[in-house]
C-alpha cells in the first residue's frame, strides 16, 4: 500500500516531485488534513497559512523543473522564528499579537529553495522551560519537551515533514529524542539567525527536525552546502558515557550499550572516550552563561511587562542577575578549556556517541525533561544530531545522540546516514 504523501520524508517526496509522480499541493492537503485529524489532541501549531501554502504550491507545481533541494516541502516554523504573515508570538503574552511582517534570514533561505511555510509551531516561553501546549503524540500524557516542542510533535505525528528548532541547552536534541524523530543542531553560527528571537546569543544555534537522516543533507544544501560524499568505510566511533552516566535510566544505559554493539558488529571501530573529570564543571558554567545572557535579552521585556513572565521565566532572570562577572568570565574559560581537551578526541575518532536524553519522555505536561546530555554539548558549539532507536518500557521512543567535530556538519550527517541503516 502506497504511502500518504504527509508521511514521506522530505527526501522521498522532492523526489516523487521532481519525477512527477507526487504535487506539492497533494502534499500540502495530505498535511492539512492530518493537522484538521490530530490537532485537537496534539496541539503542535501555533498559527496556520493554509491558503498561502496552497498558493505558494500551486505557483511551484507550475514550474518546468525543482527550484531547489525543498521544492515542495512544507515548513513547521518555530514560534520565535519570524514570519511575514504570521504572527511571532515567542510563546508569551507579551507579543501574542505581535506580526514582524518579514520572514527570518533561515525562513528565507528554504523559501528560495523551494520550501513551503505551512504554519508557526508551538514554542515554549521565549524558547526557556515554562511548558507550551504541545502532547507528544506517542502518549498524550507525555511530554514532547521544550522548547522546540511544536515543530519535533509536528514531525513525529506526520502533520509536516521538516520542522525548525533552536537549541541553547538541549531544545533540539531532547525533542527529537522524546517525540522519535531525526533531530540536527548545526555547529554554533552555521546558520544566519536574523529574525529569531535571542534567549543566550553565545549559545542559541539553529536545528531541524525531520524523518531521515537524509533529509538533513537536503536542508543544508538549501543552505549551500555540499553533502559529505557517502562514507565508504565504517567509521570510527568514541563511545561516551560523559560524567553524568549513573544518571540515565538504567533501560537507556542498555539501549546505548545495544547500540554501541550493533555498530561494532556493523564494522564500526567503537571504542570508549572518557571525558575529562573537569567536565563536570560544564553544565554549571552553560547555565551561568544563559541566564545572564537571558537577562540581557530580554531586559526591555522584563522593565515593561515583568507581570506577564511566567514563574519560570522570572525564576531565570534572578539566576541571571545572580550571575557576577567572575563567574562568567570563568564559564567562559571553562568552555575554552573543554574545546581543546574536545580536540584531542578527534585525533582517534569520526564521531563520539552518547545519550540523547536521560530516558524516555516523562509523564505530565508541566515538565519538559532534562536537558543534562545536551547541555554541555551546546556549550561546545558541537554538531549534534539524534537518531531514534528501540523505545522504552512505556513505549516511547528512546534515540541516540551523535557528535561531531566543529564545523564537520555535512561529514556528520554522512556518518548518521550510515549509523541509521544499521540501527534500524
Amino acid at each position: 500500500m502506497a504511502k500518504s504523501p504527509n508521511k514521506l520524508s522530505a527526501g522521498e517526496a522532492v523526489l516523487r516531485m521532481a519525477q512527477k509522480r507526487l504535487k506539492a499541493r497533494d502534499l500540502v492537503e495530505a498535511c492539512l488534513d492530518r493537522i484538521e485529524h490530530r490537532e485537537g489532541q496534539v496541539h503542535a501549531w501555533e498559527a496556520l497559512d493554509p491558503e498561502g501554502a496552497r498558493k505558494r504550491a500551486d505557483m511551484l507545481d507550475k514550474r518546468a523543473r525543482p527550484v531547489g533541494p525543498l521544492h515542495g516541502i512544507p515548513l513547521a516554523v518555530k514560534d520565535i522564528i519570524s514570519t511575514k504573515v504570521m504572527p511571532t508570538t515567542c510563546g508569551s503574552p507579551i507579543y501574542r499579537d505581535h506580526v514582524v511582517g518579514k520572514d527570518a534570514a533561515c525562513v528565507t533561505q528554504l523559501v528560495k529553495a523551494g520550501a513551503i511555510v505551512l504554519g508557526k509551531s508551538v514554542t515554549t516561553e521565549f524558547a526557556g522551560g515554562h511548558a507550551g501546549k504541545t502532547h507528544n503524540p506517542h502518549n498524550l500524557r507525555h511530554t514532547p519537551a521544550g522548547s522546540s516542542s511544536g515543530s519535533a510533535a509536528a514531525v513525529a505525528d506526520f502533520m509536516v515533514p521538516v520542522g525548525y528548532g533552536t537549541q541553547t541547552a538541549g531544545s533540539v536534541i531532547r525533542p527529537g529524542a522524546f517525540n522519535g524523530v531525526v533531530a540536527y543542531k548545526g555547529t554554533y553560527g552555521w546558520a544566519d539567525l536574523a529574525g529569531v528571537k535571542a534567549y543566550a546569543k553565545s549559545l542559541d544555534t539553529l536545528g531541524f527536525f525531520a524523518r531521515e537522516a537524509n533529509d538533513l543533507a537536503l536542508i543544508r544544501a538549501a543552505y549551500g552546502h555540499a553533502p559529505a560524499d557517502p562514507a565508504r568505510q565504517a567509521p570510527r566511533i568514541g563511545f561516551v558515557r560523559t560524567p553524568w552516566w549513573d544518571v540515565a535510566e538504567p533501560y537507556n544505559q542498555k539501549n546505548m550499550l545495544e547500540a554501541a554493539r550493533t555498530l561494532r558488529a556493523a564494522g564500526a571501530r567503537v571504542r570508549e572516550w572518557v571525558a575529562p573529570e573537569s567536565w563536570t564543571g560544564l553544565v554549571q558554567a552553560q547555565n551561568r552563561i544563559m541566564t545572564k545572557e537571558a537577562t540581557q535579552s530580554y531586559a526591555k521585556e522584563r522593565a515593561r511587562f515583568s507581570h506577564l513572565f511566567s514563574p519560570i521565566m522570572k525564576a531565570v532572570m534572578v539566576d541571571g542577575d545572580a550571575v557576577n562577572r567572575r563567574q562568567y568570565v570563568d564559564a567562559r574559560k571553562r568552555k575554552r578549556v573543554a574545546v581543546g581537551q574536545l580536540d584531542e578526541a578527534w585525533e582517534k575518532f569520526d564521531l563520539l556517541l552518547a545519550p540523547s536524553a536521560k530516558g524516555e519522555a516523562p509523564s505530565g505536561l508541566g515538565n519538559t525533561g532534562d536537558p543534562l546530555f545536551n547541555r554541555f554539548w551546546t556549550l561546545l558549539g558541537s554538531p549534534c544530531i539524534a537518531l531514534p532507536f528501540n523505545t522504552g518500557p512505556f513505549g516511547l521512543p528512546l534515540s541516540v545522540q551523535l557528535i561531531g567535530k566543529h564545523g564537520s556538519d555535512d561529514r556528520l550527517i554522512a556518518w548518521a546516514r550510515w549509523i541509521e541503516a544499521r540501527l534500524r
